[in-house]
């Protein structure tokens, strides 16, 4: 917990903040049992659902934005039990990550707190401002701070633009060794923006083919079930895919 803290010690006796760890849910087997270990069935569990075949292709896409995926869609979700038997990190596991029903029923069965938000009818509306406040007890937000949608992803119009930003203004092993002085600079903020910038703007959207699609709606489908059984979530309303 001392090392867990220690991530917002930058943050300010006024501030709201939190991390984000889709982690937690994939690998619920070790984390469910850490957390009650660490704090007790009350601490607040909030859950994010997208719909699975979204969620596959964009997982996909974040791997091509940052160079490093190499196979097309279809190969990669044909290559994904080569990888999992290879130990590969979950990220690549782009079916396996989009089964959320017994992860869910993991949460819910050992917490007593647990807020299950679906991506397409509370964050793309803004309606998961209002039920996270009041499910944290907390005040409302000051006006006009909207959405920020950060870590866009897509695949690189101009493919030797993308590696210059992505494998030279951004290289780690350059990063890491200025970042602590860096930081402390007014320049850190701005520049970051620009980058951004920069890597967005070079970005575009292709859709996936519909034969794909078709086989992981399929692939899903039973998972899908579950999960309205387990939660009574409204999700066929918004995945259109599996009405």
């Amino acid at each position: 917990m001392e090392e867990y803290r220690r991530l917002f010690k930058k943050a300010k006796p006024d501030q709201l903040c939190g991390d984000i760890s889709p982690d937690y849910l994939y690998y619920y087997q070790n984390a469910v049992p850490k957390i009650l270990n660490e704090k007790d069935a009350q601490v607040p569990i909030i859950i994010v659902l997208r719909n699975p075949i979204d969620r596959a292709y964009s997982s996909y896409l974040h791997k091509i934005r940052d160079g490093r995926e190499k196979l097309s869609f279809e190969d990669a979700l044909n290559t994904e039990e080569e990888r999992r038997a290879e130990n590969w990190a979950w990220g690549w596991f782009y079916v396996r990550g989009g089964l959320y029903a017994e992860r869910v029923k993991a949460y819910m069965d050992n917490f007593e707190r647990v807020l299950v938000l679906l991506f397409e009818e509370d964050i793309v509306t803004g309606q998961w401002e209002e039920k996270i406040l009041n499910f944290l007890n907390l005040d409302p937000l000051p006006e006009g701070l909207g959405n920020l949608h950060k870590n866009k992803s897509g695949y690189p119009k101009n493919r030797l633009l993308h590696r210059i930003t992505t494998r030279v203004l951004m290289d780690e092993l350059i990063v890491r060794k200025i970042k602590d002085v860096f930081e402390l600079t007014p320049f850190h903020a701005a520049s970051k923006r620009i980058y951004r910038k920069i890597l967005e703007a070079n970005l575009k959207k292709e859709k996936m083919a519909p034969g794909t699609r078709e086989m992981l709606r399929e692939r899903f489908r039973g998972d899908v079930d579950l999960l309205v059984e387990y939660t009574g979530l409204p999700v066929r309303e918004f995945w259109t895919d599996f009405r």
